[in-house]
């Protein structure tokens, strides 16, 4: 009696086992459908026939096998990794979250074809030819896809992923149909910078000001990667982390007033070391009809508290720093002047030691950074 408890039990064992969720996982991917141009439900082995014979008629040079016609075929959401598509009619295809990365699409014509939201890989665009003209690439992630002599007319690529993508094309997208892409600064080129250089010119003509700003920064940055080590890192810190080649000229600003903040915080720390080193004001006062010169450190925790020139330690280094940071003036134009003009009464700050020679430093980023911000929001300084 015990013996059937027992089969049942290793029945039971053996369904629970590794190739029941195998088989379960290939009944899943059958049971993936696509339609063709006629909108017939076909299978996933439909599917793998027409590119195995397509393979076949590669190999063979069409001698055998099948050239793949798949226009006008719905296959969203379907699996194409590595597939061999080369020089595959894939015509108003619709290939919405399709898998693609690996596949050869190279001469392959994809015109009128929707790739939304499919991913690619830079070894899916390694050929020349491939055909691109009129397609719908909204959304497709084409980071780090190789564009070399791929025809881009009439391709609309609004809101794809750009990131990385060796853009050479044959031919230019319309302005308009990737204004809207995303990662355009992160663009490169191999050899031939000119189609960037048309893309640029193109964004400019159309008026898109932020687009030709990104393809400026790409270019920029490619050229900057084949310069020496030296200048290449001059290049990143001047002009890549400061502004991005001019694509976020409001940054320069920005660091400007982290610098402002930082460096008023250094005064502070000053103003408790004991030392020659701080802050001091220099004010005049009248006496007997004279006027007397007066210098004092300004030291913690305050300073004499009878006098007018009584200032807070925070408040202190804050406009010194301000003044500091804006010390500069072309003829008529002092900055400085105008801030010191702001105070009630006329006195002046002035660092000794290690504090005038942070405030040194401070003034020569600070003219540094304004000048850019200047030059990179009213002209086109990177190109």
């Amino acid at each position: 009696m015990r013996a059937p408890a027992t089969a049942t039990g290793v029945l039971l064992i053996a369904m629970l086992c590794c190739p029941v969720p195998a088989q379960v996982s290939r009944q899943q991917q059958e049971e993936w459908t696509w339609k063709d141009s006629t909108l017939k439900v076909r299978s996933r082995a439909d599917q793998d026939r027409i590119l195995a014979l397509h393979k076949l008629w590669l190999e063979s040079e069409g001698k055998s096998g099948t050239h793949a016609d798949l226009a006008g075929a719905d296959l969203t959401d379907a699996d194409l990794k590595g597939a061999e598509l080369r020089r595959a009619y894939l015509r108003g295809v619709v290939l919405t979250g399709a898998k693609l990365n690996g596949a050869d699409l190279d001469s392959a014509d994809l015109m009128d074809a929707v790739l939304t939201g499919a991913q690619l890989s830079r070894e899916g665009l390694q050929g020349v030819g491939t055909n691109l003209t009129d397609a719908v690439l909204r959304g497709a992630d084409l980071r780090a896809a190789d564009l070399h002599a791929t025809q881009l007319n009439g391709t609309d690529l609004l809101d794809a992923h750009l990131e990385g993508v060796v853009f050479e094309p044959k031919n230019l997208p319309p302005p308009e149909g990737i204004a809207l892409a995303q990662g355009l600064e992160l663009m490169t080129y191999g050899e031939e910078p000119g189609p960037l250089t048309q893309l640029r010119r193109q964004f400019q003509d159309a008026g898109y000001r932020k687009q030709e700003r990104e393809i400026t920064c790409a270019l920029n940055r490619k050229e900057a990667s084949r310069d020496s080590f030296i200048e290449r890192w001059f290049k990143r810190i001047a002009f890549d982390w400061t502004c991005r080649y001019g694509l976020s000229p409001g940054r320069p600003l920005l660091i400007v007033l982290g610098l402002w903040a930082l460096c008023s915080a250094s005064y502070v720390l000053f103003m408790h070391l004991p030392g020659a080193a701080g802050i001091y004001l220099v004010g005049t006062r009248w006496f007997r009809g004279k006027t007397n010169m007066h210098c004092i450190q300004i030291r913690a925790p305050t300073i004499r508290t009878t006098q007018w020139w009584k200032v807070p330690l925070l408040r202190a280094a804050l406009f010194f720093s301000l003044m500091a940071a804006f010390d500069i003036g072309f003829r008529e134009i002092n900055f400085g002047r105008w801030l010191r003009m702001l105070t009630k009464r006329e006195y002046k700050l002035k660092a000794m030691g290690w504090a005038r020679t942070v405030s040194g430093f401070q003034s020569l980023l600070s003219v540094y950074l304004i000048a850019l911000w200047a030059l990179t929001y009213f002209g086109r300084p990177f190109g």
